[in-house]
């Protein structure tokens, strides 16, 4: 239970995220200048943690998970949100519950059981349910390639989170992937957006992903993914907070869809 709690906490911490990173691109700041400053941000909180010892082989799947995961599929997830806006990002992107089953299964992390596959399809109809955003274009291409990277990062995560900390973990994706994107990046954003962008490294990055990390050596791949189904149903309410995004009685519906995939996995 404690494994699926952190899961769900990290889905909480993503849900709130997600609009902060939206109101962080509405304000000029620009995808890679965001995922470079949310790192650099992570890698201040967790580097203070850091365990040392850890086998060259796992900071090897921990900086390749970087590159997929914070790297690759939230830039693309960003830039689906910039074309499409938050409710199409994350129809598409969240597909990622299935992509890492597969991914998880196909190297033989984990075995998919009845109760996995129904709780995975369960929940991505709730996501296409409560969100329901039709994506046009660029939107939908940034999405897909957000749903594969993320997939397969997870499936890596949970083959490093065996053997390293939380906190060693995301202080090694962060410190792979700052010095990358700060290459590419500017500052030339409104304050406001940059101040949006630091929230979103502290939310996002700096506890969403370490309850994901730690939920991923509790209870496995499959069930951390599923669990975090509700963030783009959450992630609409905190939209509708931060950005006056309306929202629609469809998200109950998906919600409740969304909880019934959860229970499926419990229950496998």
């Amino acid at each position: 239970m404690i494994g699926i709690a952190s899961a769900i906490a990290s889905a909480v911490a993503f849900s709130i995220n997600a609009p902060l990173a939206y109101a962080a691109a509405k304000r000029g700041v620009t995808s890679q200048t965001l995922v470079a400053i949310r790192n650099l941000v992570a890698l201040a909180m967790t580097a203070p943690f850091l365990q040392l010892g850890v086998p060259a082989h796992v900071v090897a799947i921990v900086a390749a998970s970087a590159l997929l995961g914070p790297g690759l599929g939230d830039y693309a997830y960003f830039k689906a949100m910039s074309s499409s806006g938050v409710a199409s990002a994350v129809t598409v992107a969240y597909t990622y519950i299935l992509t890492a089953q597969i991914f998880s299964a196909l190297l033989g992390i984990e075995t998919l059981g009845t109760g996995d596959i129904l709780g995975a399809i369960l929940a991505v109809l709730g996501v296409l349910v409560a969100v329901g955003g039709r994506p046009k274009g660029a939107g939908l291409y940034y999405g897909v390639a957000a749903s594969l990277a993320w997939g397969a990062a997870s499936t890596l995560l949970g083959a490093a989170s065996k053997s390293a900390s939380p906190f060693t973990i995301a202080a090694i994706r962060s410190a792979t992937l700052t010095p990358i994107f700060l290459l590419f990046s500017n500052f030339n954003a409104r304050p406001s957006g940059l101040l949006y962008a630091v929230a979103s490294g502290v939310v996002g990055l700096g506890a969403g992903s370490l309850a994901f990390i730690y939920a991923m050596s509790q209870v496995g791949v499959g069930a951390t993914v599923v669990a975090t189904a509700i963030t783009p149903i959450l992630s609409q309410v905190f939209d509708r907070a931060l950005n006056k995004t309306p929202i629609s009685p469809k998200y109950i519906l998906g919600a409740l869809l969304v909880g019934a995939g959860i229970v499926a996995v419990m229950s496998n």
